[in-house]
């Protein structure tokens, strides 16, 4: 949607729009987790943290300094337009999301924030087609560089959702950087269009052959964007970018929706109903899924840019639809269970290969000259990648190793899982499912001759 389609746009009902009348200029655009809205005012709290001491019998008094107070940042924000309630609901979502993200605000710019409060939402019937709300938000404070005790004891988990986060907003704020003229030129848009059809072909082949799950969830947003877009004539705000992304986005963010988390329900299993149907994917699963997609999106949109009017531009679109395809991946990786740390090992190689590609082809944008900024970008890549490394690092240590059993001649599995496992029965089932599914075995009565990958137990 744009300006005069969108959400300031015919909403209101009045010929031309708000973007025809004065209202329009003083309205500043702002944003919270992609939802945007209009800020008519924002008020911030900055100073330092100071305790003033008195004593007994003296005058004068003494000042403790506790360092620097970043104080919360107070927000009205107004939603217009006939599906202002729309828009509201998702705002009420975006307030209801977990952890840190970007506050696109008109006179700061882009910052990291938490919701420190519960935003309040108003509706009423004297405000036609409008809505307020208020939300107060704090700055996420710089990482800690304290070198004490404490300072390695980090939740590793909750930093790769937050890095994952983080690169969706790369993706947000780089394509509204491309998609910012305000009459998009013809290259430009033809650009956009060849980049989703790119995107379009790789999706269709790839979820052809995933889990029923997947092709289910992946059904509206791949014909979505199956149908594409059109680029506004007047592209006075953010809507086309955002349409853009969120087209991108959308197809692989119905593949992570997809992972089971493992949960058992009481009655029956829940990646299960009653007939008997899988309702999820495993996450190992949808993440190599996620990962071959955003592979197959990179190596053709390169063939693409050579034969394309605005090369860098293609590079541009493909890298956002590339990094938010691996962001949706490292969500899912952070839910896989691994059984040993050589399969811990291939899964993290997998998806810091996958960022490291996401850094060659930033270089590559870079070098054919894109007219976008793309520092913050290639530091989320970055932080995501520590973060990876650094979570899996953590898991490592609690995993058994595998170890490589030398069979002389061709034998029975179970003989191997016994020797590995007999002083302990009950582990003697869990080494033959795991040395049948390791070494691929067509048949478990004929294992070897050679040498067979078993999981060490711990006795």
């Amino acid at each position: 949607m744009s300006i005069g389609t969108g959400i300031l746009g015919s909403q209101l009902g009045l010929t031309g729009g708000l973007a025809a009348s004065p209202l329009s200029s003083i309205l500043s655009v702002a944003s919270w987790r992609g939802v945007n809205f209009y800020m008519p005012n924002s008020r911030e709290a900055a100073g330092r943290r100071v305790l003033q001491l008195y004593f007994p019998g003296r005058d004068d008094f003494r000042m403790q300094d506790f360092g620097q107070f970043d104080g919360p940042i107070q927000v009205r924000g107004i939603l217009v337009g006939d599906d202002y309630v729309l828009r509201a609901d998702r705002m009420r979502k975006a307030l209801l999301a977990k952890g840190p993200a970007t506050l696109i605000h008109p006179w700061w710019g882009a910052l990291r924030c938490y919701l420190l409060q519960a935003g309040q939402i108003e509706f009423s019937e004297y405000e036609v087609r409008l809505a307020r709300f208020e939300a107060t938000f704090v700055r996420k404070p710089p990482a800690s560089v304290s070198t004490g005790l404490f300072s390695g004891i980090t939740d590793t988990l909750t930093n790769v959702l937050e890095q994952a986060d983080a690169l969706m907003d790369q993706c947000v704020l780089t394509m509204r950087g491309l998609l910012s003229p305000a009459v998009v030129p013809l290259a430009l848009a033809s650009a956009v269009n060849s980049t989703i059809n790119v995107a379009t072909g790789v999706w269709n082949a790839v979820t052809t052959s995933a889990p029923e799950p997947v092709q289910s969830a992946t059904q509206t947003p791949l014909a979505a964007l199956s149908a594409g877009i059109v680029a506004p004539a007047d592209n006075a705000d953010t809507t086309y970018a955002d349409g853009v992304t969120d087209l991108l986005v959308n197809v692989p963010a119905a593949v992570a929706a997809t992972v089971s988390t493992g949960t058992t329900a009481a009655i029956a299993p829940a990646t299960q109903v009653a007939d008997g149907s899988q309702t999820s994917v495993d996450p190992a699963q949808a993440t190599a899924l996620l990962l071959d997609g955003a592979t197959q999106i990179g190596t053709q949109a390169q063939a693409l840019s050579v034969k394309s009017l605005a090369p860098a531009d293609v590079l541009v679109i493909a890298l956002v639809a590339r990094v938010g395809t691996v962001a949706q991946a490292l969500a899912t990786q952070s839910a896989v269970t691994y059984v040993s740390q050589s399969d811990a090992i291939a899964g993290r190689n997998a998806v810091t290969g996958a960022l490291d590609d996401l850094a060659d082809d930033l270089t590559n944008v870079i070098a054919a000259g894109a007219d976008v900024a793309l520092g913050d970008l290639s530091g989320a890549i970055r932080d995501a990648r520590t973060a990876v490394v650094a979570d899996i690092s953590s898991r490592l240590g609690r995993l058994p190793k595998v170890i490589a059993v030398p069979v002389p001649r061709q034998i029975s599995a179970w003989l191997i899982a016994y020797a590995v496992a007999g002083d302990t029965p009950s582990d003697v089932a869990s080494v033959w499912d795991d040395l049948v599914s390791r070494n691929n075995l067509t048949h478990p009565a004929l294992a070897g001759p050679g040498s067979v990958d078993v999981l060490e137990t711990t006795t």
